[in-house]
């Protein structure tokens, strides 16, 4: 059976890696360690410095609202979040690393779904690191929407 050379070009479960796509790759992981660490943290050492510092900068970036006034849920209802987010960044990171192209989409989603509410944070309550972080994460959304759009648009030209 004779095949298209178009179909020896294109695999769809596969994307080709650029650094931009490196980079976010290892972002993920680096944040997979920092919310294992301070996971296991909380169940060990709850006023351990790992705990402190990033519940710290989950603060300033907006991730605790202020309208729950700095509250936090239950030890080991932020453990189990903690954990699953870990399991997220490490599938994010290790699927962009091997050039899954469902680990785009992964990040994709998860963008979308905490952009809004990234955004009403900085409306409200505005200053530089939370500006550059929801910039970063904007970029990222682009970026990776932009890859998976042209993914689109070739596959669809590729096939007959």
């Amino acid at each position: 059976m004779i095949e298209s050379p178009q179909s020896e070009n294109y695999a769809p479960s596969r994307t080709k890696l650029t650094l931009g796509v490196v980079l976010i790759a290892l972002l993920s992981l680096v944040l997979a360690a920092i919310t294992l660490a301070t996971g296991l943290e909380l169940l060990l050492d709850p006023h351990g410095w790992i705990l402190h510092l990033s519940l710290t900068w989950l603060n300033r970036l907006g991730f605790i609202p202020h309208a729950a006034g700095g509250a936090l849920p239950g030890k080991f209802v932020l453990f189990w979040a903690m954990i699953t987010y870990t399991v997220i960044f490490l599938l994010e990171g290790g699927g962009m690393l091997l050039g899954q192209a469902w680990a785009e989409y992964l990040v994709l989603v998860e963008l979308a779904l905490l952009l809004p509410p990234e955004i009403v944070e900085n409306w409200e309550h505005t200053d530089w690191l939370r500006l550059l972080t929801l910039i970063f994460n904007l970029f990222i959304f682009v970026y990776l929407g932009y890859r998976r759009w042209q993914s689109f648009w070739l596959r669809r030209r590729t096939l007959p």
